[in-house]
């Protein structure tokens, strides 16, 4: 964000979910990381973050990493880590799977994105019969 004597308001909302199945154990930033949210040119905060699953699953833990060249090459954010539970998902049962990362409702919990960065994700390991839904919410400023 460029700096100046008077407060960033919000120019566009940001929303963006993605789906994740295959596992990717690395935090070396190698392997396939799916893209969560691109920020915008003068950057973007991300004020929620969740991640819930789309079926049943084992427990398995949620990675997210930041590029700064598109995609080309990417850092862990060990910091964004987030175990997932094990549970049944069915018509009769809430998703206790889901799990909030960064709260909407907390502004201390706000993570900002530099321009044109991108934030990604990965699974430690398979879910089964269905994905890991990732989304997020901000916007650019």
């Amino acid at each position: 964000m460029a700096l100046t004597n008077t407060p960033a308001w919000p120019q566009s909302p940001r929303h963006s979910v993605v789906g994740v199945s295959a596992p990717n154990t690395a935090t070396d930033g190698s392997g396939t990381i799916a893209t969560v949210i691109s920020a915008g040119s003068d950057g973007t905060r991300i004020t929620g973050l969740h991640v819930g699953a789309s079926a049943t699953v084992t427990a398995t833990a949620v990675r997210f990493f930041i590029s700064m060249n598109g995609g080309g090459s990417w850092t862990y954010l060990p910091r964004l880590d987030v175990a997932i539970p094990a549970h049944s998902f069915s018509d009769t049962t809430s998703n206790a799977g889901r799990v909030m990362v960064i709260d909407q409702n907390d502004p201390a919990q706000t993570f900002d994105l530099p321009g044109n960065a991108v934030l990604g994700v990965t699974i430690t390991l398979s879910v089964t019969g269905g994905k890991m839904i990732v989304e997020a919410m901000g916007a650019d400023y």
